[in-house]
């Protein structure tokens, strides 16, 4: 009797340790702090990151104050940044108005959104810039997003849609 009830403790034991430690994701968190501009020249905290936690039996995925339930981390998070008629910007998960700028480090990356050069009524998105890291941006509609990319350990990359090289800004290094 005694064997046998070895035997059924072995057995999940063993079909336990037989699975790939790396199938699993692991807990992750990356913390983003920032500032963004008002057009009255008011500036406000940003507190914006992303967390991958297991909570009982299955994982949370955090982003910014948002939540979600899941089995895996997902592959990505679209941040929608909207450009008014005026040429400011809106992002709801960091203000509830619009505003001019923001800078954002979450985790290694640096995301930076300013204006330069002359407003266009025509087409109010062209004075603004998005940098990401050490690749800077111009805008190619009212409504560009950014993509956050994630594998097991956090965001693996930062891009977007609506969105043209820069040419005008060479970087060294």
């Amino acid at each position: 009797m005694m064997r046998y009830l070895l035997q059924l403790l072995l057995i999940p034991t063993l079909l336990f340790a037989a699975v790939p430690h790396n199938a699993v994701a692991a807990d992750w968190r990356v913390e983003g702090k920032g500032e963004l501009t008002y057009p009255s020249g008011r500036k406000e905290a940003i507190n914006f990151g992303f967390s991958y936690t297991k909570h009982f039996d299955t994982h949370i995925f955090k982003a910014g104050q948002s939540q979600i339930r899941t089995d895996s981390v997902p592959p990505n998070y679209i941040l929608n940044v909207i450009i008014n008629d005026e040429g400011l910007i809106y992002v709801a998960e960091f203000a509830n108005g619009f505003f001019t700028s923001f800078d954002l480090s979450i985790g290694s990356h640096q995301v930076s959104v300013y204006t330069r050069g002359e407003f266009e009524p025509d087409k109010p998105y062209r004075h603004i810039v998005i940098e990401i890291d050490d690749r800077s941006y111009l805008i190619d509609t009212t409504h560009p997003n950014l993509r956050f990319e994630f594998d097991h350990n956090g965001i693996s990359d930062i891009n977007g849609s609506g969105l043209i090289k820069d040419l005008r800004l060479r970087r060294s290094g």
